[in-house]
Order: C-alpha cells, then sequence, then structure tokens
C-alpha cells in the first residue's frame, strides 16, 4: 500500500462530528437561521451551553456586563459566531495531543489553532471586512490534516531533512514529495466528509498556497497570513514550522500596512490567555 492509499484510509477512518454538530451543519450559512432553532439544539447539553455562557461573559466580545442565560448569550454573540463557537468546541479536544512527527509538544497544536483563529478575525475586524464568514472556525481547524499526516512525517523524519537540504521547498511541498499528499489537503477532506462546506474545505486546502485558490480569496488570505504570524511569534512552530512561506501578494490583497500586522500580533497575545482556558 502506498502513502497516498494509507493516508486516504486513516481519513476515511477519522471519527466524524458529534451528533448536535451534525444537526448544526444544515443550517450553516443560512442568515435566516433563527435564535429558538440554535437554542433548541444547544438547551439540553449543560457543558456547551457553559462554553456558550463562558464566551459571552468573555472579554473577547468585550463583555461589559454579564449574562447568566442562553437565551441573552445568544443574542450577544449572534446565531453566526454561537454556530462557529460550536463547531470550534467539537474539534478542540483533538487539537491537544503531541504530534511527534511534527515536533509538537501536547497543546502545542491547539495553542497555535487559537492564536491563528484570534488573529484571522482581529485582521478581518480590522480591515471591516463583515462579508467574510467562519474565520474563527476556520482558523482553529486550518491545521487539523497534521493529525492524519503526523505518523507519516515522523517514519520519513530522516527523508524531510535530506529533502529539505536540497531542494530548500516549503514544507507542504515536502509533503507531497515525499508522502505525496500534504496536511491541509488532509484537513480539506476531512472537512469535506463532515460536509461543512466549500467556503471552509477551500480555506483549509489552501491556507499555505493562497494565491492557488479560485474563491473565498479573502479569507484565504486572512487565514494565511494569521497562520504566518502565529509560526512568526514561535506559537506552534515545532520542528518545521519555519519552513514554510509567505505569499507575497498578501499584504497587496488584504490592503495592510507595516503597522496593522504590529497591532494584530499584540492583541491576538492578549486575549490568547483566556480563550485557551475556554477552549482548551
Amino acid at each position: 500500500m502506498t502513502y497516498l492509499e494509507e493516508i486516504k484510509e486513516h481519513i476515511d477512518q477519522f471519527p466524524g462530528m458529534p451528533p448536535l454538530c451534525q444537526s448544526l451543519i444544515a443550517h450553516l450559512g443560512d442568515p435566516e437561521t433563527e435564535f429558538k432553532t440554535i437554542r433548541d439544539l444547544v438547551k439540553y447539553d449543560p457543558g456547551l451551553t457553559a462554553d456558550i455562557l463562558k464566551f459571552a461573559n468573555s472579554s473577547y466580545f468585550g463583555a461589559l456586563q454579564g449574562v447568566n442565560s442562553l437565551q441573552t448569550a445568544l443574542v450577544r454573540l449572534g446565531t453566526k459566531m454561537v454556530m462557529e463557537l460550536i463547531l470550534s468546541l467539537s474539534v478542540t479536544s483533538r487539537l491537544l495531543p503531541c504530534l511527534p512527527g511534527y515536533g509538537l509538544m501536547a497543546k502545542d497544536l491547539l495553542k497555535h489553532s487559537i492564536w491563528t483563529a484570534v488573529a484571522a478575525q482581529e485582521l478581518a475586524n480590522m480591515l471591516n471586512m463583515k462579508q467574510v464568514d467562519m474565520i474563527f472556525t476556520v482558523g482553529l481547524m486550518h491545521d487539523l490534516g497534521k493529525l492524519i499526516m503526523d505518523p507519516f512525517v515522523q517514519f520519513e523524519r530522516l527523508q524531510f531533512n535530506k529533502v529539505f537540504e536540497t531542494l530548500k521547498a516549503s514544507f507542504e511541498q515536502e509533503e507531497r514529495h515525499i508522502l505525496g499528499f500534504d496536511h491541509a489537503q488532509a484537513g480539506a477532506m476531512i472537512l469535506e466528509k463532515w460536509n461543512l462546506g466549500p467556503q471552509i474545505v477551500a480555506g483549509i486546502r489552501w491556507h499555505h498556497e493562497p494565491d492557488k485558490a479560485d474563491e473565498y480569496q479573502d479569507l484565504i488570505y486572512l487565514i494565511h497570513l494569521a497562520d504566518m504570524l502565529a509560526l512568526s511569534e514561535g506559537i506552534g512552530t515545532g520542528i518545521y514550522g519555519m519552513q514554510y512561506t509567505v505569499s507575497q501578494k498578501t499584504i497587496q490583497i488584504l490592503g495592510l500596512k507595516k503597522h496593522h500586522i504590529e497591532y494584530v500580533a499584540s492583541t491576538t497575545m492578549d486575549k490568547m490567555k483566556e480563550l485557551e482556558t475556554i477552549l482548551g
């Protein structure tokens, strides 16, 4: 069996979304989804209700006054953000293990994913990109494919080191060269399996190669830059984190200035610890 066949077999065996999230998926992208629909899906899950209340009361969402009911929390956060939070909370426990192939210790992937999600959302807010949906969810899930690829990367560690010395390629190119597949492709296939829709799938698939994306470019460039900022801050770099490259078109397409990036890096770090406590 080739590596590609083994990887696809692992993807097929990857656990599905929890039943609540499967029910929620039907409402993704529907602007007419009502509070009552979300409330009725959530209200019988006390753990999830508690997490939503924590978010609603967090400084991340600018809470000035505490809320203690699910209904009030839904009003404060809005249906779109609540759906994103539910999807995000469903995957956080999967981002906790160490990934020795990538040189990531326990919780490193989760910290990197939260940092990327927050930074991408901060960038979107600063640029007033209100039309871009699912930013936080895509940011949190962008490296989900590393869970599939890690044992293969670990097994071929010596080959990866050798190829990098000779080709000087970015790491996703090395993955494809050695294994026939990269972690962005693996992550996109998982999300296709979960029926999370083309926007989220594209955000994960092209987060290292945004120039190749045909659709959802604003979302993809936001995730790409946020991911690179996380790595530049030393969040979840592991062994190969500095072997990824930044698209030269990113700054131009997003219309960013240097002070924008500096501000986002600063504010993201400030908001990290609180969200880590809630999501971790």
